[in-house]
């Protein structure tokens, strides 16, 4: 046994979550790949490299329970390195402590749904939609015509009971925090990292480096890393290397570059207000 450890040692798991959910991270990868370095001795700590703007929630609350299941096996470090918020903070709740630079983006708490309204457009073009559907509120939420009140209302509904769920995991993920007080922060408002954890959202300002120090001391091991990724499949090795996939990169940094640029253009224009 010590002959083995010798030959491969421990070490720290550092698995990325970079990225929007969704597109950029595949929720079912990266959830095996959670569990795959939970029943691993190989690596008695973990820590999670976030710089994600999240993407959408049911892929968010799934990846937020497994690595919740990792952080019951092993001490679990998240290191918000850019941008932690909306689902990419739900993720880093499950870790305890978490890590953020002063000037990381953290928070956004919150749930939004949005969709485009292309009606007046396909008029102007004399473009009409027809839709049969069975049950009442099968075409709620249509891109061909405005809601109805009754609509409205069960969106809002719906909205509402994924944005108690979220309060409920960055309550019990943050024991320090009162329900009452998760819910003063969740107004989907963006925050620094330093002003993150003078709110209790995140415990220690530091990088990843810092991080891994607190994992290794945990572990009791030397600090020793490993970067942890997704297994692919054959076909998805040779995908990377072709032209399909330097279209898919360029689409996935698109997208990416569209879901963060709420946050960055929020946070400019309260900088811009406090100068």
């Amino acid at each position: 046994m010590v002959f083995e450890q010798y030959l491969s040692p421990q070490r720290i798991a550092i698995i990325e979550v970079a990225g929007q959910i969704g597109t950029r991270i595949n929720p079912r990868e990266l959830s095996r790949t959670f569990h795959r370095v939970a029943e691993n001795d190989s690596y008695p700590a973990v820590v999670l490299d976030i710089d994600s703007p999240g993407g959408g929630a049911a892929a968010s609350e799934a990846l937020y329970i497994a690595a919740q299941r990792m952080a019951a096996k092993k001490p679990v470090a998240a290191a918000i390195r850019g941008v932690g918020a909306s689902g990419g903070y739900m993720i880093a709740c499950a870790a305890n402590p978490i890590f953020a630079l002063p000037t990381s983006i953290v928070g956004s708490i919150g749930v939004i749904w949005t969709a485009p309204m292309i009606s007046d457009a396909l008029d102007r073009v004399g473009v009409k939609m027809r839709t049969r559907a069975a049950g009442e509120y099968k075409d709620m939420g249509s891109l061909f015509r405005e809601n109805t009140p009754e609509e409205d209302e069960k969106l809002d509904a719906l909205i509402a009971s994924v944005y108690g769920r979220f309060v409920d995991i960055v309550a019990e993920g943050r024991p320090d925090l009162s329900r009452e007080q998760v819910e003063s922060l969740a107004s989907g408002e963006i925050h620094t990292g330093a002003e993150a954890q003078e709110l209790g959202l995140v415990d220690r300002l530091g990088d990843l480096s810092d991080a891994i120090d607190w994992a290794a001391e945990q572990a009791g091991i030397e600090r020793r890393t490993s970067l942890v990724r997704p297994k692919r499949g054959i076909l998805q090795m040779l995908m990377t290397q072709g032209a399909d996939s330097m279209a898919q990169a360029f689409a996935n940094a698109l997208v990416d570059r569209v879901e963060t640029s709420r946050v960055e253009q929020l946070l400019e224009a309260r900088f811009r207000i406090q100068r």
